[in-house]
């Protein structure tokens, strides 16, 4: 089933929003607007107003809520739509409840981040030993979570901070000034700290914490946008950079391509990454309905995304590919604004953020284990599959949960941390990319 981008008569896309809720209660109901009066709703709502209102059928019943016309999308043309949008030029969504100054955000609560963090010696002190994380994407700005310009400095790895972005012929120069930092040019701009900040961010100061405090993060700049299908090869060389220099223990990946254009090189950095032992957590992808490569692909992890109700979220990528769901819609994060301020906002939306929380709560897996992973398991990939065996049987299920479309269940810290290592006999190699 298609998407449908959706003309109002007039009244705020907000409006039909807050009707569809109505209709379908247990749902995270949330539209992707793409101008005053238009928005879109995904193919899942559109298929559970047909299961649930059959004898009056979709095209009455957005009548009903003041919708006019309906254009179906497939997921490409939906994915591209959303993508290219100019948000500054959108209507604000309604605010969401207000934040508590002194509140612990709503991601880490339900993650039960503080349980994990405790049995670490709390969120300022954890011993990352040779942890790292590597991360390509946008490339990095100089933020304050990132411990910049604070008593201690950063632990950004700049010595192995990389600028490899793939050419795309726009007609327009951007000055690159390597090493990657994010020049905030191109549709996804700052998309790098945002989510970097949410897997290590530290900024007590401020009320804000990533859900692996401080860990050592390796950014490479390999794209500005989201979508690489233009940057596989690009990705490839990030890869091989990240597991054989920077050597780092987890790569979290808040990118995806169109499963019709997967190249050869995608594959190849998949297998080099899981032979030698790197946890690799994926985006299952937004907006989309099946689950993108690389998250779709069986050698990494793929993170599906929940909202604070424990709710599938209504933009996360769905299918027998996910190994488990994490927060993914309305997370506070560390935000680049407009002339270069930098602050924090909440809003953070996408499954990008479920792949981050999932790439840090390796980390966190890594450090509570330390060499005892290295006498449990003698093949290198074993250690990729006994993470997804404890975060998969450590997950919370809420009620009504369908396994076979967001994984496993929700992330749990805690419970991951606290999960028995499985025997490496008990271990199933995954098959090549």
């Amino acid at each position: 089933m298609n998407h449908l981008l959706i003309t109002t008569d007039g009244r705020p896309w907000t409006e039909v929003e807050a009707r569809l809720q109505h209709y379908l209660p247990g749902l995270d109901c949330a539209l992707w607007p793409t101008g005053p009066t238009q928005a879109l709703l995904r193919a899942p709502l559109r298929r559970a107003l047909a299961i649930e209102y059959p004898a009056i059928g979709v095209g009455p019943l957005l009548q009903v809520m003041g919708v006019v016309r309906t254009d179906e999308l497939d997921d490409e043309t939906a994915a591209r739509l959303v993508a290219l949008r100019d948000a500054s030029q959108l209507p604000p969504r309604p605010a969401s409840r207000a934040r508590a100054a002194a509140a612990l955000d709503w991601h880490l609560a339900a993650l039960r981040a503080p349980q994990a963090w405790a049995l670490l010696g709390g969120p300022g002190a954890i011993n990352w030993r040779d942890i790292r994380v590597g991360h390509p994407d946008t490339g990095y700005v100089e933020h304050p979570a990132f411990g910049f310009g604070q008593p201690g400095g950063t632990w950004i790895d700049t010595a192995q901070a990389r600028t490899m972005i793939a050419t795309v012929d726009t007609g327009v120069p951007v000055d690159e000034p390597g090493g990657g930092i994010d020049p905030l040019s191109g549709i996804s701009a700052s998309h790098g700290t945002r989510v970097g900040t949410t897997i290590a961010g530290y900024a007590p100061q401020d009320g804000f914490l990533g859900v692996a405090p401080r860990v050592p993060l390796v950014p490479v700049r390999i794209t500005d946008s989201v979508w690489i299908n233009h940057a596989q090869e690009t990705f490839a060389e990030a890869v091989d950079h990240l597991v054989r220099t920077a050597r780092v223990s987890v790569i979290n990946c808040s990118l995806g391509c169109f499963a019709s254009a997967v190249r050869p090189a995608l594959r190849t950095a998949l297998d080099q990454a899981y032979e030698a032992g790197v946890i690799l957590c994926c985006a299952a992808g937004n907006i989309v309905n099946d689950v993108v490569p690389p998250a779709s692909l069986a050698r990494s992890i793929a993170a599906g995304g929940v909202t604070r109700e424990d709710r599938p979220w209504s933009g996360s990528a769905y299918g027998p590919e996910t190994d488990w769901s994490a927060p993914a819609a309305g997370l506070r994060r560390a935000d680049v604004r407009r002339g270069g301020r930098l602050g924090y906002a909440e809003g953070g939306d996408g499954t990008s953020y479920a792949a981050a929380i999932s790439s840090a709560a390796a980390a966190l897996w890594l450090a509570r284990h330390g060499a005892a992973l290295d006498a449990a398991y003698p093949q290198p990939w074993q250690r990729v599959e006994a993470f997804r065996h404890c975060a998969r049987a450590s997950t919370r299920v809420p009620a009504l949960w369908n396994a076979g479309a967001f994984g496993s269940g929700i992330l749990d810290l805690a419970a991951l941390l606290q999960c028995p290592l499985p025997a490496a006999a008990a271990l199933v190699k995954a098959p090549a990319a």
